[in-house]
């Protein structure tokens, strides 16, 4: 099978992956391995690209199954870091434009005693998980997302308290910056959003026209999180600690940025 099916990178980023991470450092300083470099990336990114059971990638990959925990923990912080420059660029160069902005779910299961008193249950998915907001290019490209929020909270204030609010501050529409383009979850925001009915009056031709045309520039947000659900571990269910779904986010962030924005465009 080609590394593009297993991983969803093309063979040379993940060969640039292992360069990078070679040049950090890392191998130097852990000589005792039971994989080599390449392997061990590879361990990594099947993990987040396919959300494989960490028993079976020990059988896959010929080693015990605490390598293969080890080698996840380890290694997903740091891809997270040699990733970040490439991602601050790409929100550098992205955002001097209009994006667009959407949430997702992203499934934890309910078999955690607080699961659903502390707010992860999402009445509107009938699932339990984490909110994830996203931010995408006119092109339908991942640029940022947000701190992973509880599935119980509504988009508005998830964009509010995931940062993302923070990072746009004096760029929004309202501000008379590019801003963005978003559903009407977002109201007051200040993303530009549909206008909603008032009342039983229905809207006027001008308002659906409206409408139709921020719907069809919504569509890339959602192309970009289709994208992003093929690290299936953000969509058939994370298994590991929910403290340590944040630095999982952060690295499938950075990996999806780095997939898209090292091919031609």
């Amino acid at each position: 099978m080609r590394v593009e099916n297993m991983t969803g990178l093309a063979s040379d980023q993940v060969d640039h992956l292992v360069e990078q991470l070679t040049d950090g450092g890392v191998w130097r300083a852990h000589r005792h391995r039971a994989l080599d470099p390449h392997r061990s990336v590879l361990v990594v990114l099947l993990y987040l690209r396919h959300n494989l059971p960490q028993r079976l990638l020990a059988e896959l990959f010929g080693c015990s199954q605490p390598t293969i925990s080890r080698l996840i923990t380890m290694l997903i912080p740091i891809l997270t870091d040699v990733l970040s420059p490439l991602a601050e660029r790409v929100a550098e160069r992205e955002l001097r434009s209009t994006v667009r902005v959407d949430g997702f779910l992203a499934p934890i299961g309910d078999r955690r005693a607080n699961t659903y008193t502390s707010g992860m249950y999402s009445g509107k998915r009938h699932r339990c998980g984490f909110n994830i907001q996203v931010v995408a290019s006119w092109r339908g490209r991942l640029i940022m997302t947000g701190d992973p929020m509880p599935g119980a909270m509504h988009d508005a204030r998830a964009w509010r308290e995931s940062g993302l609010a923070a990072r746009f501050a004096g760029r929004l529409h309202a501000d008379g910056g590019p801003g963005g383009f978003a559903d009407t979850a977002y109201t007051g925001t200040g993303l530009l959003v549909p206008e909603r009915r008032t009342g039983q009056d229905l809207l006027g031709v001008h308002a659906r026209e409206f409408n139709k045309l921020i719907a069809s520039q919504r569509a890339c947000v959602e192309r970009c999180i289709a994208h992003l659900k093929n690290w299936r571990i953000l969509a058939t269910g994370y298994r590991r600690l929910t403290a340590n779904f944040a630095a999982t986010l952060a690295a499938i962030t950075n990996l999806e940025i780095y997939r898209t924005s090292t091919f031609a465009s």
